[in-house]
């Protein structure tokens, strides 16, 4: 199939993957019903050899191996699969991730057939390895998406005030893997923030949704697998989600004009802030990791935002 007709370019960042994860992976792209796409896979400078690791199964001219001379970080390494292709759609497929056979055609019709649509966010299940300590977490985020998301388009906008009012948790819109994004949509938006660990999907879903309509598709068409190595969990460990929310949250206030709408969103606020202000002495009191460096979170946020944070530690500390 000649690459120009290819309409999803799909990016796979991989960083010491399992060899078999990282197979199947590919083998559910192979699978599917929509056939017109490029695969990239973009290795951050892995201690092992990824190109070994998949060259059984680059058969196909659509399929492209980068290895990136020195290692970027998951910002950096999403943001360098960017680079590469022109198709007028991305979509993310992580190391460990897998989808349904009609994954990319479902997806790509929704956004074919609303143009005012940026982005689609698929539905999807959760596949645990192990002990996984934040397990419980994501069987509450399933049930919240199902009280929460309903099927069909959402305005933007809208959904991001509802969603702020929530302090942006949980993560409706869920992740990369299963979040096919317009291309226009993502070059107005900009790249993932390099300094998040733990946030920048999230990050990225607030400032498409500044700009553009998305719609839910609440089929199961894949499966997002929780491991004792993966990136969520080590992150989850350093506390690095505490503290990236909190500067997503401020950076999205910035686009919020003052008025009526943004006390509301403010008042709605003060719950989910000084949730995760005792979240956050918790961690300290029980000497348990915390990136350190991101901790200047806390004083930016009360310095552009003192009354809100007042409020938010007043409440936190009764």
């Amino acid at each position: 199939m000649p690459l120009a007709t290819a309409l999803i370019d799909i990016l796979v960042p991989t960083y010491e993957p399992n060899p078999a994860y990282l197979r199947e992976a590919i083998r559910s792209v192979l699978r599917q019903t929509e056939q017109r796409w490029t695969l990239l896979i973009q290795d951050d400078a892995s201690q092992i050899d990824v190109r070994a690791i998949v060259r059984s199964q680059f058969h196909d001219p659509r399929m492209t191996f980068v290895r990136n001379p020195t290692h970027l970080g998951i910002g950096g390494s999403w943001n360098a699969c960017l680079r590469h292709g022109s198709a007028p759609h991305i979509q993310y497929l992580f190391q460990d991730d897998v989808w349904q056979p009609h994954y990319l055609e479902r997806a790509l019709a929704i956004l074919t057939a609303d143009p005012a649509i940026g982005f689609v966010a698929v539905d999807h299940d959760y596949a645990f390895e192990g002990e996984i300590p934040t397990r419980a977490l994501y069987e509450r985020l399933r049930e919240e998406k199902r009280l929460l998301l309903s099927g069909g388009r959402h305005d933007g906008q809208s959904f991001l005030h509802s969603w702020m009012e929530r302090g942006l948790h949980p993560n409706l819109i869920g992740e990369p893997s299963f979040v096919m994004m317009r291309r226009s949509s993502l070059e107005i938006a900009g790249g993932f923030a390099q300094d998040m660990l733990q946030f920048l999907d999230v990050e990225m879903w607030t400032r498409l949704l500044q700009h553009t309509n998305f719609s839910y598709l609440a089929e199961e068409l894949g499966t997002f697998r929780v491991h004792l190595k993966g990136a969520s969990l080590k992150n989850y460990e350093l506390g690095c989600g505490l503290l990236d929310r909190l500067r997503c949250i401020e950076r999205v206030l910035q686009h919020i004009p003052y008025g009526g709408e943004r006390r509301r969103i403010e008042d709605r606020l003060v719950t989910h802030l000084s949730g995760m202000v005792q979240k956050f002495f918790k961690r300290v009191q029980r000497q348990e990791r915390t990136q350190l460096d991101r901790v200047s979170a806390i004083p930016h946020f009360a310095f552009r935002h003192p009354l809100l944070t007042l409020k938010a530690v007043t409440r936190a500390l009764r």
